[in-house]
């Protein structure tokens, strides 16, 4: 079978071995690479869901596109390394790796031509070429019954990503060819699940009769510790001028505050009870995807939303609390990793 390259983000051809190939072919490819290179970034990756990006450490087979995309600072997952089995009324792989760390979720659409099998193969060869090692490999019915390691354990109740909605829902649905394949690198620090099978969902055309690749990645690490009571907020602003909070969550893209930051809420409303001659600017902070001027939005409507949810459900006054967005102009990180924009996403109180 001759083999689709991979590309990977830096535009390197990593699908077939230089050992195995001649001198003339070495240099073809070389000049492939070159070309790849001088082609925009936007004409490799024409399709992809708004903000989406590669893991740093898993390539992305030629021509797929990105269909939604998820990352979680900190998660658990308990990573198949055997075939599906039910036990006590639960599916899960006979044997897995219970791991906790930052999860990243891409979901990959690959080019109409391009079978399950030959995607699988690829996929193969790329990671194993960048030192991963193979937990389990199996295919079709090697992996359980019915599509068992897919429908029942990797794709269930979070299936539906928010920035793709119902086309992730129904990302497996009618699935054939399925392979699965669970790797780890070779520190022990990175785990991955890549599942592979053609989608037979005729509601959808541009996914219909492709295969769909979904990536799950773990980045094993401790969960960062980020409650924030009133008395560490109290000592921050009395020392910096202000405090950082990380623990504030917002819908994807949007101003609208999740049910998590209650608590840290909570602790602020306490902060300026506890001490009535404070006032503060609510600010709010955005890594630099997107225009700017999006991000200044963005920033603006999040601290606008912090301070409607301390009045409305908190009772503090409005005039202690003013909002303010600064969109991505004061990183603590640096925008080239995930990591560095996860910090830079945040909301700070700073003392008026």
């Amino acid at each position: 079978m001759k083999k689709a390259p991979f590309w990977n983000t830096a535009g390197a051809c990593t699908g077939l071995r230089p050992s195995r190939v001649s001198r003339a072919r070495r240099g073809a490819i070389a000049l492939a690479a070159l070309l790849v290179l001088a082609r925009p970034l936007s004409a490799m990756a024409q399709s992809d869901v708004a903000d989406a990006r590669d893991h740093e450490q898993i390539p992305r087979y030629e021509g797929s596109w990105i269909l939604g995309h998820e990352t979680k600072r900190f998660d658990r997952f308990a990573l198949p390394t055997g075939p599906a089995v039910r036990r006590n009324g639960q599916w899960q792989g006979e044997t897995e790796q219970v791991l906790e760390g930052s999860r990243t979720r891409l979901l990959y659409v690959a080019p109409q031509e391009r079978s399950t099998l030959e995607v699988f193969r690829n996929y193969q060869t790329a990671l194993e070429e960048r030192g991963f090692e193979t937990l389990y490999a199996c295919s079709g019915r090697e992996c359980g019954s019915n599509n068992s390691i897919a429908r029942n354990i990797l794709w269930t109740l979070d299936r539906r990503l928010s920035n793709a909605g119902d086309k992730t829902r129904s990302a497996f649905t009618g699935m054939h060819d399925d392979h699965y394949l669970a790797v780890r690198n070779a520190a022990g620090t990175t785990w991955v699940g890549l599942y592979i099978a053609r989608n037979n969902f005729k509601h959808f055309a541009d996914t219909y009769l492709r295969s769909i690749i979904l990536v799950e990645v773990v980045d094993v690490g401790a969960m960062e510790q980020r409650m924030i009571d009133a008395t560490i907020m109290a000592k921050s602003i009395s020392e910096t001028g202000k405090v950082i909070l990380d623990n504030i969550y917002f819908d994807f893209g949007k101003a609208t505050l999740k049910p998590e930051s209650d608590p840290a809420l909570a602790e602020m409303a306490k902060l300026l009870v506890n001490d009535p001659n404070v006032s503060v600017y609510v600010v709010g902070h955005t890594d630099n995807v997107g225009s700017h001027e999006a991000n200044m939005t963005l920033s603006r409507a999040r601290a606008a939303a912090v301070v409607d949810a301390l009045v409305s459900r908190h009772g503090v006054q409005r005039a202690r609390i003013v909002p303010a967005g600064v969109g991505p102009l004061a990183p603590l990180a640096s925008n080239e990793t995930e990591d560095g924009r996860s910090k830079n996403r945040r909301v700070e109180l700073v003392q008026r």
